[in-house]
């Protein structure tokens, strides 16, 4: 056709001339004509409202006057034509059934898309770290969230962990000022600052957890805790089980001396301690945490948390410290009846059921939430057991010592000493009585005697070998305590009074006539103390 068209004229029947150009446009003048209602009788009145001149140039051959457009015949504004409107930015096109396809409905862009163009067919995707704005309309940043050192929880955390580390540096200093006092020495003051040194770690391996996790934090937080906490925990085991050892030693031997060594305590602990650090070796070296971007938690937030790598491995770091911890309660409840200025049972035990509390509710806690709230609950764990073995190991001789300095002498430490000892070796005789008796009854002969009768005494019966009135002057000046001890069958009053060792040439007399009992503290070899019993 466009070949016929190049070479076609005509005369139309309005008599005008038709001809076709070389593209097979037609060549010619337009009149727009506007049909017009006319106001007298309705009929149609065709008004010329413009022209189309192909011979002018471009963009002069079309020319319209808008002002005398009737549209229906009478309306100057333009009606909407089509059966559905423009969808604006922030929304799409839909399909209606059974609608032909120019008619649509316009639907908003879902969360995580956007349009920013009318009419838009299909919306648009964000990027991974965007998210789409209210009006969809656009992407903006997503909200980036962790445990922040400007919140509130973070601000709290943070003082709570400060406040613990000047609770231990405080308790610190009060032991080192108070070095050489007996409650000191009795507690073993050389792992006492060992102790004290781990639970300034634990608090501060607290602070790793807080603030945007990096790729070293997240790799250091962890091993430093479980370091830390497995220190503190070897230390408490060693010195519950050397005072234990102690005590429970019927014949102090060289082996038991070896064991009792200071080199040998550090070396266990440093034993204990050195298997944490194997497991967090081997942890950093198979499987590292890291640093991650979680986007799948929430939309339109970018949780950043640390990879733990490996739960397993989180969970041999956190089972061994329990084991440890679950031992050391074991010797604590052992110790439970040692003399009370050795005697830290009730309060390592105490401590012990505190970290197990805590431990075991961490569990769950961790397992169940996300997010920043993730490293809340380990900073708050780390924090409540801290605080448990420092306030029931150390409060109560920090007391003692600054508020209760009568009790921090060396004549109360010998008594509860000797009174321990006077306990074991009442048990002991009667144990040894009973027996006597029992093999007496088995085999017909005479009825021993009771237990109450062979170690019954009464504190204030005459003494027949009395001292001269200068001694026994002395003597009363001298500071004593009494202990009295029961029995099933009996009850024991036990006279205890301690000499300065330039007044050694007195006691010797004095001892000549009484039963003594002798024991050393190992932590001051240069104080002795001596168990005066009356004799029956």
């Amino acid at each position: 056709v466009l070949k016929h068209l190049r070479h076609l004229n005509f005369t139309n029947n309005m008599g005008e001339q038709v001809d076709f150009d070389e593209f097979g446009d037609l060549v010619g003048n337009y009149s727009i004509i506007n049909w017009h209602l006319s106001p007298e009788d309705g009929s149609v009145v065709f008004e010329e409202v413009g022209h189309y001149n192909v011979y002018a140039k471009k963009g002069e051959r079309l020319f319209i006057n808008e002002n005398k457009i009737l549209w229906s015949g009478f309306s100057k504004e333009v009606p909407f034509s089509n059966c559905s409107r423009d969808c604006l930015p922030g929304t799409r096109k839909g399909i209606i059934e059974g609608e032909p396809t120019c008619c649509f409905e316009c639907v908003d862009c879902p969360d995580g898309e956007y349009s920013d163009e009318t009419d838009a067919s299909a919306c648009d995707k964000c990027p991974e770290d965007y998210w789409s704005n209210e009006n969809h309309t656009s992407c903006i940043p997503k909200q980036i969230e962790f445990l922040s050192w400007t919140e509130p929880f973070g601000i709290a955390l943070t003082l709570f962990a400060v406040l613990g580390i000047f609770l231990t540096s405080f308790v610190l200093g009060v032991f080192t000022k108070f070095r050489n006092t007996p409650i000191v020495k009795a507690t073993n003051r050389e792992l006492s600052y060992l102790l004290l040194f781990s639970l300034l770690c634990c608090f501060s391996s607290s602070l790793f957890f807080i603030g945007e996790p990096q790729n070293w934090t997240c790799r250091l937080r962890q091993p430093a805790f479980g370091i830390s906490f497995v220190l503190c925990i070897s230390c408490i085991l060693v010195k519950t089980n050397r005072v234990l050892l102690v005590f429970e030693a019927k014949i102090p031997t060289s082996l038991h001396r070896k064991w009792w060594g200071l080199n040998l305590q550090f070396l266990l602990v440093f034993l204990c301690t050195f298997v944490q650090i194997v497991i967090c070796v081997i942890w950093l070296y198979t499987a590292p945490p890291s640093s991650y971007r979680n986007h799948e938690l929430e939309d339109e937030i970018i949780f950043i948390t640390c990879h733990e790598g490996s739960l397993m491995a989180l969970g041999f770091l956190i089972g061994y410290t329990c084991l440890l911890a679950a031992i050391c309660f074991f010797f604590a409840f052992k110790s439970r009846k040692l003399p009370e200025n050795f005697n830290e049972a009730k309060f390592i035990t105490f401590s012990m059921l505190i970290f197990f509390i805590v431990w075991i509710s961490f569990i769950p806690a961790y397992a169940s939430t996300y997010g920043k709230f993730v490293s809340a609950v380990e900073v708050i764990a780390i924090l409540a057991a801290s605080f448990g073995l420092l306030a029931c190991i150390f409060f109560n001789k920090v007391y003692i010592i600054l508020f209760k300095p009568s009790r921090n002498t060396i004549e109360e430490v010998r008594c509860s000493t000797a009174a321990h000892a006077f306990k074991v070796a009442a048990r002991a005789t009667l144990r040894r009585s009973n027996v006597s008796r029992k093999r007496s009854n088995s085999l017909g002969g005479s009825t021993g005697s009771t237990p109450s009768s062979s170690i019954s005494s009464k504190s204030n019966h005459e003494d027949p070998f009395p001292l001269p009135a200068s001694a026994e002057r002395q003597r009363q000046q001298q500071r004593g305590c009494k202990q009295k001890v029961s029995f099933g069958s009996g009850t024991v009053t036990l006279s205890l009074s301690f000499e300065e060792p330039q007044k050694n040439a007195m006691a010797n007399r004095n001892a000549k006539h009484r039963n003594s009992l002798e024991a050393q503290n190992s932590d001051d070899s240069l104080m002795r103390h001596r168990a005066l019993l009356p004799l029956q």
